[in-house]
């Protein structure tokens, strides 16, 4: 554990990892589901808002490559946004992103990676995405963790759940 201060005191800070696989079959080849997952600025036309999340701006440079960075969450809200990288990008397998959460209630931070593959297979392409989380924390608050793993697990289903049914809504016109 490390120690962390707040208004003088001294805190210990926990820290722990989390991780889960989200995979789904998606009748859609992948170069077209790499495309909607690399095309940031138009993530709006596949994904639709949600507490945790509005949209992406600031997307320099455009086209997406490795190295890009993006404004993420809710841009323009104070404590709802956070800047993220593209770390990994190998089309049509794989893109790989990682941004940082700032959690002001719990005093945490969530660094966030996420890897996206894309396997071809019988006319579908599997789609997994590997969610990798590192919070750090104050120990005492370390029981509210699931609080934060939920919230997390939640807009990972979601966000399968919609590239999903958007890419195979596209392949069926």
């Amino acid at each position: 554990m490390a120690a962390g201060r707040c208004d003088g005191y001294v805190l210990l800070m926990a820290r722990s990892q989390w991780h889960r696989f989200y995979a789904t079959s998606v009748e859609a080849p992948p170069d077209v589901l790499f495309r909607l997952l690399s095309d940031l600025p138009n993530y709006a036309d596949w994904l639709p808002g949600s507490a945790a999340y509005g949209h992406t701006t600031d997307v320099e440079p455009y086209p997406v490559q490795q190295g890009t960075r993006y404004h993420d969450g809710k841009p323009g809200e104070p404590g709802k946004d956070w800047w993220g990288t593209v770390t990994g990008f190998q089309p049509p397998g794989s893109v790989d992103f990682q941004h940082t959460i700032r959690v002001a209630q719990l005093m945490a931070t969530v660094d966030v990676h996420i890897h996206y593959s894309l396997e071809a297979a019988d006319g579908a392409t599997t789609v997994t995405r590997w969610l990798v989380l590192d919070v750090a924390m104050p120990a005492v608050f370390r029981p509210l963790r699931p609080l934060i793993t939920a919230g997390f697990d939640k807009e990972n289903v979601r966000t399968m759940a919609a590239l999903k049914a958007y890419a195979e809504s596209r392949a069926a016109a």
